[in-house]
This record gives structure tokens, C-alpha cells and sequence, in this order.
């Protein structure tokens, strides 16, 4: 396993590269370091080349004073560059879904599959109701923040990670045509219970709106629908995770036998 720090605007990211096989880019959710895949990674065996990493602000990686869905796709962007890998698997959970899903419509031909974990679905931007409901949440969450800060999980503020997850849903609410533009194998492995942050009926309009996407698009599916909530799924279906990365990658091996 090759640990890389590299430089990225006024930050450095810390990457994780198992260095071998079919490459598999894990995205993370929106305050998450890459340790949260760590029983995925697990699940997978060793059969893959897996790459994770933090994104500024997260983990082991530095802050930076920009927290935009931009400077998070360059993020993605600079992993790639700097590792070199060539037609990855996308697996995204949550905010990294969404980057998962802009980056591989911006790269037509160089993404092998995407693997969506309850995220990535068109979804309505909110409004000013929702906007104000979302900020007082993170406000109620500071002290939370402080000690996610102080155990090493993330150092964004509170204040800022209520914009990151508005601006997400103003991505969203624009993303529908980006499934248009992939060509490239996507599979939806969603939960079922509740999402914090969220209101059930926003949680369920978000997840049924992959029905419609997978109706529309022949390279859409839903691999499975799990009796989890958001934040559960990494940690309690791993397994399911692996079993979604297994069946992109057959993909992948036959198109390229073809």
C-alpha cells in the first residue's frame, strides 16, 4: 500500500494506493475520510486496485479555505492524475455519489462504472425554508463539529459544511442530464431508512427518483435496496458494496475482451 501526500490548491490531500489490478476510486461522503471504507476494502480482498483518499478539510488531509463542489472535483481530478489510473470504478456514498456522477459525465470514455451508495439522485434544490432549516441544523451541530475536528475526522465548520450540503443540492437538482452523458455501466445500491438532515418524504422523493433514471437509461440499475439508513451502509452491508464493485468489473473485463 503506497501512502501519497500530494498538493492541491492551498491544501495536500493524503492518498491511499494498493498499487494493483482493476482500479477502484472511492469518493467519500460529504464530512467522511477515507477510513470509512475500510470494511469494504476488507470485503474486496485484495482484488482490485483501490485508491482512497481524503478530501480537504477530512481526515489526514489539510484545510483549505475552499470548500466549493468544484474544489472537491479537483480533488478527484488531482487523484487521478497523480496515481495515473486509467478507466477506474467510481464508487461514491452520499456527497461523493454526486462528485462520482459530474466527474465521469465531464470524461466520456474513461470511467469503467460507477458504483452510487445513497446519493447521486436528482433531487429537487432547496428553498429558502429548507436553506434556513439545513443552517440551524449544522448550528445545533457546532460543538459535534468541534469534536469530529479534535478526533480527526474533519475540520470544516459547521457553517461551512451547511453550504457544502445546500450547494449539493442545488448540483443535484441539476444533475439528471449528466446520466445522459455517461457511458459508462451505473448501479444504485440504496437504503431504505431515514437520513439524517433530511425529512422522510425528502428522503423518499430523493430515492424514487432512480426509478424513473433507470426506465429512461438502459446503463442504470439498481443493484439492491438494503434495510439501512444513510450512514449505515458502509459499515453494516460492505459486503453488498463488494458484490456491486464485482459485478462492474466482470463488465468492464468483458467489454474490454470484446
Amino acid at each position: 500500500m503506497a501512502h501519497i501526500r500530494i498538493p492541491v490548491a492551498d491544501t495536500a490531500l493524503d492518498i491511499n494506493d494498493s498499487g494493483d489490478g482493476q482500479p477502484v476510486l472511492f469518493l467519500n461522503g460529504m464530512l467522511a475520510p477515507q477510513t470509512d471504507w475500510k470494511r469494504t476494502l476488507r470485503e474486496l480482498g485484495g482484488r482490485y486496485r483501490t485508491i482512497t483518499f481524503d478530501a480537504r478539510g477530512r481526515g489526514k488531509s489539510g484545510p483549505s479555505k475552499d470548500y466549493s463542489f468544484v474544489g472537491a472535483l479537483d480533488d478527484v481530478s488531482a487523484v487521478v492524475a497523480t496515481t495515473g489510473i486509467r478507466r477506474p470504478i467510481l464508487v461514491g456514498w452520499s456527497y461523493g455519489a454526486t462528485l462520482a456522477v459530474r466527474h465521469a459525465a465531464r470524461r466520456p470514455g474513461e470511467i469503467a462504472g460507477l458504483v452510487l451508495v445513497d446519493g447521486g439522485m436528482p433531487f429537487p434544490a432547496f428553498g429558502n425554508e429548507e436553506q434556513a432549516r439545513i443552517r440551524k441544523l449544522f448550528g445545533r451541530m457546532a460543538p459535534i463539529m468541534w469534536i469530529l475536528r479534535l478526533i480527526g475526522r474533519t475540520s470544516v465548520p459547521a457553517r461551512q459544511a451547511a453550504e457544502i450540503n445546500i450547494e449539493n443540492c442545488d448540483i443535484l437538482d441539476r444533475i439528471a442530464p449528466d446520466f445522459g452523458s455517461i457511458d459508462c455501466p451505473i448501479t444504485f445500491v440504496l437504503g431504505t431508512k431515514r437520513h439524517t438532515g433530511s425529512t422522510d418524504e425528502e428522503v423518499r422523493k430523493m430515492r424514487a427518483s432512480v426509478a424513473p433514471l433507470a426506465e429512461k437509461h438502459d446503463h442504470v440499475s439498481v443493484f439492491a435496496t438494503l434495510p439501512s439508513s444513510h450512514t449505515e451502509i458502509p459499515f453494516k452491508n460492505a459486503d453488498t458494496l463488494a458484490a456491486a464493485i464485482d459485478e462492474l468489473a466482470r463488465k468492464e473485463s468483458a467489454r474490454a475482451t470484446s
